[in-house]
């Protein structure tokens, strides 16, 4: 056997140098059909999410206007309790309809109840910082509802701010309630038990956390 014998080459180098000029043309094609492929499914892929993403929106806003103009509480809660099936994406209109001093605030009760099974930790991040904003857009039922949910829900990082909103509750009940009605509704009236209720249900709600 000759010793200087070149080493058998593998089949890859054996095809291409059979191929000749042709395997860089062979080459070139495979990258561009597999690019195509791929192409072709992630087009495919972001127009059935905009077709999705379209679907869900003209759903929410059938939902919406259910819930902003229904009269009756069975199809209210039936709509809030869908509407909270979609995520964070229904809290803003849940809370808009919680400010409302009527059935439209029980219902938002029912989808924000809802919407805590699905992602409490959405509600123990948004609800709680509401408590506190001199943003006047929260009746004292409203309120007494965002501190159960966050009393009901494990929140348990809101404690201090639970805490620092307590001193105005229980500044209101013993007869000085300037700091607390400054984040307070002046649309919605408050009852003589009021500030008393409110402060009960805060006391539930940290005793809940701690």
């Amino acid at each position: 056997m000759d010793a200087t014998a070149a080493p058998a080459r593998s089949w890859p180098a054996r095809l291409l140098g059979w191929m000749g000029a042709e395997a860089p043309k062979l080459l070139a094609s495979i990258v561009v059909l597999v690019l195509g492929f791929w192409i072709k499914d992630s087009v495919d892929l972001a127009i059935k999410q905009r077709q999705l993403d379209l679907s869900y929106t003209k759903e929410m806003l059938a939902l919406l206007q259910k819930l902003t103009e229904e009269d009756d509480l069975v199809k209210l809660n039936n709509a809030a309790v869908v509407l909270a099936s979609f995520g964070e994406p229904a809290l803003p209109a849940l809370l808009m309809e919680l400010r409302r001093t009527d059935l439209h605030a029980v219902a938002a009760m029912r989808g924000l109840e809802a919407l805590a099974v699905r992602e409490p930790q959405t509600l123990c991040r948004v609800l709680p910082p509401l408590l506190l904003k001199r943003n006047q857009h929260y009746g004292i039922g409203a309120h007494r509802n965002l501190v159960g949910l966050i009393g009901d829900n494990g929140c348990s990082q809101a404690l201090p701010l639970l805490r620092r909103y307590r001193e105005f509750v229980d500044a209101a009940a013993a007869g000085k309630p300037e700091a607390l009605n400054q984040r307070l509704s002046r649309e919605a009236p408050i009852p003589p038990d009021g500030y008393a209720s409110l402060k009960t249900a805060l006391d539930q709600a940290i005793a809940n956390l701690e």
